[in-house]
């Protein structure tokens, strides 16, 4: 038999039934679109960081230290077996004259961690300066800045020849603090080496090893090399440093000694009224040896600092915003398809019932079961993989850039890649196919087993029964004619009934969950820095500053910018911890008086609202931390202090606390775990409304009494572009569910309009005006939509909550409450859509031919 035929009737198909091939083509495109960018942005992102780090040689390992690194330091580096590269810097923070911009100033590397040139070009002179990038709006090319504080550098003066990016620094606001200016730096640079004063020590080492450069540096195996070989290296620095403290104890006591001569020789020399000269050497190789003993005293046990990666600023935000994307392509895209294929599998076989008495007809020509299937086959596979192709192109080239340039509000990092996986585009096409050729041939097998005969004949409609409804008497006898007939029309049609409200429900529960996410993450760095932590920076006292020192300090801190302080303990303890076991930061707060503590400190309890006490021996953890320990009230912690021991801790209360992790302690407390005696070395600081905190910051660290500021402005800085690059991300989200919804009400209205044309044709005959009719079908799926609003908000708790647990980042947490409006939206939009696309169908049913819808082949 000819085929021909078959085929054209199988083309021609698609444009009789365009209405229904666009549903299924939309229905597609958006859930590909959904899962493959966001499948695919994540290992974009990490793919741009690696390419980015492989280009740039970006260190393995930092090591820094007190003392400097001396030749022998060099030495026990160089010998490690794993190195490749070792480069040894210099680096010297400033502040630029007449402003408070601070920079750390790098010597230029060779070869490791180098410098990206982003115009002008690097330094070729000793006078020369690249500033970062980040200062372009600041500064020009062959301006001449003077810097205020010299110290290792061998000019003041230096010409600014090129804007870079650095390959350490990924943070655009939060770049690091600094002893200088007002504590805070505005940037980096980088001088040639040879800018920098001969003789003295090295102040940095930037390492990379052999076998790093092919592993992923996100992967746990990159992590755990980079560990080993660290604490290989700390060992052997370790004992160096044990030996250059026995070196430092013994100029140390050569020092008093001489000190203690010369202070009597002058003493001798003053009664004598001799020598002159004599005194007068003395006297300043007495002030000379204070000056080194002071030095020596202020520096203290030679200590080595290795960091990693993860401590450069801004590297692990970055990371941790490429597995926040990981995590929702978990669950969007998944409930996405489940949607996709409810509603796919009701149009395919709606479209089947339609073609019933032709599937008779072919079949009663003898044409076998695979060639009637042809139609149905062509028509689904082409309106999903249509839909496919569309949602991949955006899914691989707009999604991922539009969510990168979100996250990328934050980072330095440029250059987005973009990469195509087959695996995920054939695995999408696969899963489309299943959802719609599958749902076909499903719908089409009950059909293919029947005899032609049968076929030939219009399927009988469905009887009519008694529900559950007609038993309660007395609700079913005040119902009106028209309500009881939706009531049973709503059980006749189950199946029907059924997908509509899970697919409204889907989507309403998409969109709470957006919602939901932009609710929890919207006010939370006002919450953190209004009602919990209220004072507005902390002061990191100099242990080694003089009495003059001390009195101005004590002079700024009751100065009329000031509104009030108070004394604590401050440290920052390390864990690691979470997922990616990522070092943690943790502050260590002990006050001195808890009584004016509440007045900088709400310790309280998120749950009930309580005021928790600190206690005696115990510890009061935040939120966030006690979920990465797991640990409860009574249970024990380990953490590491400042000078790299373990401290047990007990749990006495859990705080409520969004970003950041902390311990909170008596003074009590203090001196039993860390056993030692209990003094502060840090202020809270409230400032005046009107105050300006970075004149305040400057004053203070003017002072010389203070090493370190943290303000509370940058942090909250840094919250409000994580979690408004979250924000842009919900938005998109939000916009593809609000634009499923839209397709699945409309393609389920119009399925159930066109299955029950010749019913509402019959109904038009009787008399019923237009609005009638369409309210005659549309109290129906008003109901459904209803029900399946009130189901996708239980759904969209469910889903809210497990991605505010999952979602935020390591040293964050959402606040998990849910507003009303957030409710109301999320019912609003389905509830328009629905409004809107009644409104489409009273035309269409306005225009039914009553007389051809009627006709029958009876």
């Amino acid at each position: 038999m000819s085929k021909r035929i078959l085929w054209k009737d199988a083309w021609q198909a698609i444009t009789h039934s365009l209405g229904r091939f666009i549903a299924i083509f939309l229905l597609m495109a958006v859930s590909a679109f959904a899962l493959i960018g966001l499948k695919i942005t994540g290992p974009d992102m990490r793919q741009t960081a690696t390419s980015f780090f492989a280009q740039h040689h970006l260190a393995d390992t930092t090591i820094t230290s007190n003392y400097g690194l001396d030749s022998r330091d060099r030495q026990i580096i160089r010998q490690q077996k794993s190195v490749k590269q070792v480069d040894f810097g210099y680096l010297q923070d400033s502040t630029i004259d007449q402003t408070k911009r601070a920079l750390r100033i790098f010597s230029q590397t060779n070869g490791v961690s180098s410098w990206q040139t982003v115009s002008g070009h690097l330094p070729q002179h000793d006078n020369e300066i690249a500033v970062s990038y980040l200062l372009k709006g600041k500064y020009h090319l062959g301006q001449w800045i003077t810097l205020k504080q010299a110290g290792s550098l061998k000019h003041r003066q230096f010409k600014i020849v090129g804007f870079v990016r650095s390959s350490e620094y990924l943070d655009r606001s939060d770049i690091g603090q600094t002893t200088v200016g007002t504590g805070q730096l505005s940037g980096v640079a980088v001088v040639k080496k040879s800018a920098f004063k001969t003789g003295t020590a090295y102040a940095i080492a930037r390492v990379t090893y052999n076998q790093t450069a092919k592993m992923n540096p996100y992967s746990t195996r990159y992590t755990n090399y980079v560990e080993k070989q660290q604490q290989q290296l700390k060992r052997s620095l370790n004992r160096h440093g044990k030996t250059k403290q026995q070196k430092l104890e013994r100029q140390l006591k050569a020092a008093q000694q001489q000190l203690a001569q010369a202070t009597q020789q002058a003493a001798v020399l003053q009664q004598t009224n001799a020598g002159a000269a004599g005194n007068s050497a003395l006297i300043q190789q007495a002030a000379a040896l204070k000056k080194q003993q002071a030095r020596l005293k202020q520096l203290g046990t030679p200590t080595y600092t290795l960091s990693d990666r993860t401590e450069n600023p801004g590297y692990a935000i970055y990371r941790s915003n490429a597995e926040r994307v990981d995590i929702l392509a978990n669950v969007f895209p998944v409930l996405l398809f489940a949607i996709a294929a409810l509603v796919s599998l009701t149009t395919m076989t709606r479209f089947v019932e339609e073609e019933r008495i032709q599937i008779g007809t072919l079949k009663a020509l003898g044409y076998s079961n695979a060639d009637v299937a042809k139609k149905f086959a062509l028509f689904s596979l082409l309106a999903s993989s249509a839909g496919v192709a569309l949602g991949a192109w955006g899914g691989f080239m707009v999604l991922p850039k539009i969510i990168f340039k979100a996250y990328a509000a934050n980072s330095t990092l440029s250059g987005f890649q973009i990469h195509f996986s087959w695996s995920l585009l054939l695995t999408t096409w696969l899963i489309a196919i299943l959802c719609t050729t599958g749902a076909a041939l499903w719908a089409l097998h009950r059909d293919l087993k029947a005899k032609p005969a049968a076929l030939l004949l219009p399927k009988p409609p469905k009887g009519g029964s008694r529900i559950l409804l007609e038993r309660w008497h007395w609700l079913w006898s005040r119902l009106s004619f028209n309500y009881k007939v939706t009531m049973r029309n709503l059980f006749r049609y189950k199946s029907r009934a059924v997908m509509t409200i899970f697919g409204v429900a889907g989507c309403t529960g998409l969109l709470v969950m957006g919602f939901g996410i932009r609710d929890s993450l919207s006010g939370i760095s006002s919450i953190e820095y209004s009602r919990i932590i209220k004072y507005d920076l902390i002061a990191v006292q100099n242990s080694n500053s003089s009495a003059k020192q001390q009195r101005q300090l004590k002079n700024e801190l009751n100065g009329k910018s000031v509104k009030g302080h108070t004394g604590v303990y401050f440290e920052q303890l390390t864990k690691k911890a979470g997922d990616d076991d990522a070092t943690q930061s943790i502050s260590l707060i002990v006050p001195n008086d808890e009584k004016n503590f509440k007045h900088y400190f709400a310790v309280k309890n998120r749950q009930t609202k309580k005021t928790l006490k600190l206690p005696q021996d115990g510890v009061i953890i935040s939120e966030k931390l006690a979920r990465l320990l797991n640990a409860k009230k009574g249970s024990s912690i380990r953490l590491k202090d400042a000078s790299g021991k373990w401290r047990t801790m007990k749990v006495a209360g859990i705080m409520e606390m969004y970003i950041g992790h902390y311990v909170l302690m008596s003074p009590q407390a203090y001196q039993k775990i860390f056993h030692q005696s209990y003094q502060t070395n840090a202020q809270l600081i409230t400032l005046k409304k009107g105050a300006k905190l970075q004149q305040e910051s400057q004053r203070l660290m003017a002072t010389g009494a203070v090493k370190g500021i943290n303000q509370n402005v940058n942090n909250q800085r840094t919250i409000d572009n994580i979690m408004g690059s979250l924000n842009r991300v919900m938005i998109i989200l939000i916009g593809l569910a609000a634009l499923l919804a839209l397709v699945v009400i409309y393609n389920l209205s119009n399925i159930n309009i066109e299955e029950r044309m010749r019913e509402l044709s019959t109904i038009k005959v009787l008399g019923f005006y237009d609005q009638e009719v369409t309210l005659y079908i549309y109290r129906e799926t008003i109901i459904l939509s209803v029900i399946g609003i009130l189901l996708g908000y239980l759904v969209g708790i469910g889903l809210h909550r497990f991605i505010i647990l999952s979602l935020p980042p390591a040293n964050a947490m959402f606040d998990p409450t849910m507003t009303l409006t957030n409710f109301i939206v999320s019912a609003l939009i389905p509830a328009v859509i629905t409004a809107g696309v009644a409104m489409a169908m009273h035309r269409k049913i306005r225009s039914v031919d009553m007389l051809d819808a009627l006709s029958s082949v009876d």
